[in-house]
């Protein structure tokens, strides 16, 4: 079937979806006035079901023309803040045959989009709105996010078929079906399921046009930015997309549990994403980039036939498009970036601390190594009965209570004293190494490192610091010369690590 043929049949079920519900409607109140008029009482039993009914169609309805109430996200810029940017957005628009967006957002997310506010299942668009995620700006040449935009905006242009623009939004829509449905209630369950079966019919008819349309803006991707450039784009965003999920999951969101966030956020990001230890990682994404799972309602074609087909057209780049980093079209860039990850945080992030990225390094692995030695302060302090400190755990020691000291796994306590004791040795010493790597960091003489892969690395301020020896004897029943260490080393006699 032609894609233009389609696009009409998928803008007739958008016109089709109001005409049924408009049908029901229009029936059930007719039944309804019919049963009023000449078997009132039955009319009366009969609205029980027709009322619920008409008020789940009608509400089924504004949730397809009403979107959620939620902010919508990113920063917004001005052509007077980003004149670059917009400058360049308005050309892309004008290349491609499309209205320019009457808003550009900054967002923190691996993402670029053109999204519409629209009404009648798209087939009126209100507002246009382009999202450029941060991470972007920040990993891609000036020409790859030219490909990028081009590809985005693509999506609308008019060289194709004017309907396949309504369909886009339409899939939109459509994804929206019974969203405002209160599932408690059979009648707006019900309807939901009707709503939803149709948006699946139309999802099926339209996912063609989609994927379609995906190969179509990818043309216009390669024809502005040029084939190398268009595809090294594609390979870059899995990339990207990977940097950034570590970056979040294991720097941010520590920090953020802790109480603190970083003073600039997309200065370690770049020092992440360019890092030694990730470089092999990260290039093995890039030449063989994978594909999420969308789902089977899926529009885009599977990301490397997009790679091979724009590769095969082997088009040069339009003149004018700079090679420069593309974070060089902001002005004054990192307090943008930066504002666009802080909009994404919860209303406390005020309350956040903010510090360095060498300081919170050694925060999120110092909090590590905190809960790590919990168990052994907790099993000392049951043994001793004193409060859980170094001193008590020293006091076990010297006490003979090293067994007393370990964790009893099943069958343990059945085991005899000796190899009690020497399963108690194998988890003891690196509990009691670590509890004693933190007093000498919280009396300043050392710290940790944190590597963007979230290893950590004990840094000492002194290259012959070495507490093997103590901390070995300690362990067999000699503490002496360990608490002559942390003596010297102004270790308080009751440390305990605060968290």
């Amino acid at each position: 079937m032609r894609v233009s043929l389609r696009a009409a049949i998928s803008v007739a079920l958008l016109v089709g979806f109001y005409v049924l519900a408009f049908g029901l409607i229009g029936g059930l109140l007719a039944l309804e006035t019919y049963a009023l008029i000449e078997r009132p009482f039955v009319g009366l039993k009969l609205a029980l079901f027709v009322v619920p009914v008409v008020f789940a169609l009608i509400k089924g309805l504004v949730s397809l023309e009403r979107r959620t109430h939620d902010e919508v996200p990113g920063i917004p810029v001005t052509p007077a803040e980003q004149p670059a940017l917009w400058d360049l957005v308005r050309r892309l628009a004008a290349e491609v045959g499309t209205r320019p967006p009457d808003e550009i957002r900054i967002l923190a997310a691996v993402n670029a989009g053109v999204a519409e506010d629209t009404r009648f299942l798209g087939l009126r668009v209100l507002k246009r709105r382009m999202f450029i995620g941060a991470p972007l700006l920040t990993s891609l040449t000036e020409k790859q996010l030219i490909a990028v935009l081009a590809h985005e905006l693509g999506h609308y242009a008019n060289n194709d078929t004017r309907l396949a623009g309504v369909v886009v939004s339409g899939r939109n829509a459509m994804l929206r079906a019974g969203s405002h449905m209160n599932a408690e209630h059979w009648f707006q369950r019900m309807i939901a399921k009707l709503f939803l079966g149709y948006a699946k019919l139309y999802l099926r008819v339209s996912q063609a046009i989609s994927r379609r349309q995906e190969f179509e803006a990818d043309r216009f991707s390669a024809q502005l930015a040029g084939s190398s450039a268009a595809s090294s784009a594609l390979r870059e965003l899995p990339v990207i997309d990977a940097a950034w999920d570590l970056f979040t999951d294991r720097h941010l969101t520590v920090a953020w549990e802790l109480g603190y966030l970083p003073t600039t956020f997309f200065d370690g990001f770049a020092r992440l994403r360019t890092s030694p230890e990730l470089h092999e990682r990260l290039e093995e994404i890039r030449q063989d980039p994978s594909d999420p799972d969308r789902g089977p309602y899926d529009s885009h074609p599977p990301l490397q036939d997009r790679i091979t087909a724009i590769d095969a057209m082997a088009l040069e780049p339009e003149s004018g498009w700079g090679d420069r980093p593309a974070l060089e079209l902001l002005v004054d860039a990192m307090p943008l970036l930066d504002a666009a990850v802080l909009n994404t945080l919860v209303s406390d992030a005020s309350s956040k601390e903010r510090v360095d990225w060498a300081t919170l390094g050694h925060i999120g692995a110092r909090a590590r190594v905190v809960h790590g030695t919990d168990r052994l302060l907790q099993a000392a302090s049951a043994a001793m009965a004193q409060p859980p400190s170094l001193t008590t755990v020293l006091d076990a020691l010297d006490a003979g209570r090293l067994a007393d000291l370990g964790s009893y796994t099943p069958g343990a306590r059945d085991a005899g004293q000796r190899a009690r004791r020497e399963m108690a040795r194998g988890e003891v010493l690196p509990e009691l190494s670590a509890l004693v790597a933190l007093a000498f960091s919280d009396a300043g003489l050392a710290h940790w490192e944190l590597d963007w892969l979230g290893r950590t690395t004990f840094v000492t301020s002194s290259d012959d610091f070495d507490m093997a020896d103590h901390l070995d004897a300690a362990v067999s029943g000699n503490t002496q010369g360990l608490r002559g260490a942390l003596a010297v080393a102004g270790v308080a006699p009751d440390y305990r690590p605060a968290r």
